[in-house]
């Protein structure tokens, strides 16, 4: 399948996040999808403006790099961006236009010893019954794949005011005190099975070996990433209901039951103001 050229014309609506999403670094723009070719980066640990600076310079199959496409948009440069980690609907372009997010460069990274989770609510502003919103929970061992967005201190808000539906307490901005984040060049890679769990009916963790890094360690303590602080995230039986493991309409249809939540302190940890 060709990639879309614009975010009406990406074929997966955000009821079924969190997959499929892009697999390969995009510039989102409400009129224009800019896929962006990655490289490989050898570092072994890069600091955020490091990676602003090298990523900046990541190229489109028609040669533009991300900052001059940025320019072209009007848009700020990647120097005046922060980082924030895109969970499920927020890295679909179909959802970024609905929320109007503006000039957004998107690209791919791996997440270790923290899941994606889905949390204990329902948006019913798009669609009935609703949309449960993705939140993280700690699992050691864990990795899988998500996105990172590079966004204006604006957009930020924005993007958390939209999961909250305008309050400013349901959602916040947290920065997490746990958990490890790295580039991701392979996006082929494969986030642990329901199998390879082991649960001795309080913790559960991953007892499988860890594929390798291919991407530069990023200080996740610089990230803002969305926690919901109300519900915290769905307490299935004691157990999380990963979004890798069951996708929004087989999570909603078998398994959700309203009022199941864990609070977002207990299975989380932030980093203190």
């Amino acid at each position: 399948m060709s990639l879309p050229t614009t975010p009406r014309l990406w074929p997966y609506e955000p009821l079924n996040s969190p997959l499929p999403l892009p697999q390969q670094p995009v510039i989102f723009s409400e009129d224009e999808l800019f896929w962006i070719e990655a490289e490989a980066i050898e570092a072994e640990s890069m600091s955020v403006d490091e990676l602003r600076n090298t990523v900046s310079d990541w190229k489109s199959a028609s040669g533009d790099s991300i900052d001059s496409i940025l320019s072209t948009l009007g848009a700020p440069s990647m120097q005046e961006r922060r980082l924030i980690l895109l969970i499920g609907e927020l890295a679909n372009p179909s959802r970024l236009y609905d929320i109007g997010a503006g000039p957004m460069p998107i690209i791919n990274v791996r997440i270790d010893d923290v899941c994606r989770t889905w949390n204990d609510t329902l948006d019913a502003r798009m669609v009935q019954p609703g949309v449960h919103h993705i939140t993280l929970a700690r699992t050691q061992g864990w990795w899988e794949s998500t996105h990172l967005g590079f966004a204006t201190l604006p957009q930020i808000r924005q993007l958390i005011e939209y999961l909250g539906d305008g309050s400013r307490i349901k959602w916040k901005p947290a920065k997490l005190a746990e958990g490890s984040l790295h580039v991701l060049h392979d996006t082929t890679m494969e986030a642990p099975t329901i199998d390879d769990i082991q649960w001795d009916g309080t913790v559960e963790l991953v007892e499988r070996e860890r594929p390798a890094f291919d991407g530069p360690e990023l200080p996740f303590e610089e990230v803002f990433t969305p926690i919901h602080t109300l519900a915290g995230c769905y307490n299935h039986r004691g157990r999380f209901a990963r979004c890798i493991h069951y996708l929004q309409r087989s999570f909603h249809d078998n398994i959700y039951r309203r009022g199941s939540a864990r609070v977002w302190s207990d299975v989380i940890s932030v980093v203190k103001k």
